[in-house]
């Protein structure tokens, strides 16, 4: 299971990355491979039993819908935050938005810093990165986003999902 979950993990930083949403169908891959977990092993692919999950859950709800009601996070972020407190219990939950929400604010620092910083970059990665954005499959990705922008905080909560889940597991 644990190769299931950070395969379905990498496809949620792909998604988030390329199309900045993370599908409903990959979040329900990631609970029927709990709940199949919890049926054949008697406890969750974290090895936590079924109240540590409900009360993760229901922490990533009580926590995570106010602030997307104050559309300071996206509902597929609120989603996937939910499904990691039903996979990892609530203190499984804290670990990966505490890391998640570090590798968030990196990248936002870095994308304000960025029009500040413009003139020292390098002239051909400057050249590189204009390439880049004048090529046909950049734009075929920003037109799929259907003008969805801000930061892929779900990818980075997958990121931080696989380093701790790995580092539990002795991965």
């Amino acid at each position: 299971m644990t190769v299931f979950t950070v395969l379905l993990c990498i496809a949620v930083i792909a998604y988030d990355f390329m199309f900045r949403r993370v599908p409903n169908g990959l979040l329900l891959l990631f609970l029927l491979a709990h709940i199949a977990s919890v049926i054949v092993n008697g406890h969750g692919i974290g090895g936590i039993d079924v109240w540590n999950s409900v009360i993760g859950a229901v922490l990533g709800l009580m926590v995570f819908v106010p602030l997307y009601v104050w559309r300071v996070m996206g509902a597929g972020d609120v989603k996937f935050l939910v499904v990691i407190g039903v996979l990892l219990g609530f203190k499984g939950l804290f670990v990966v938005w505490l890391i998640g929400s570090v590798l968030a604010g990196m990248h936002a620092l870095v994308f304000h810093l960025y029009g500040a910083l413009t003139g020292l970059i390098p002239l051909r990665l400057n050249r590189f990165m204009q390439q880049v954005a004048d090529g046909e499959m950049y734009k075929r990705m920003m037109n799929a986003r259907q003008g969805r922008k801000g930061i892929p905080y779900a990818a980075y909560l997958a990121i931080a999902f696989i380093y701790s889940v790995g580092k539990a597991w002795g991965g």
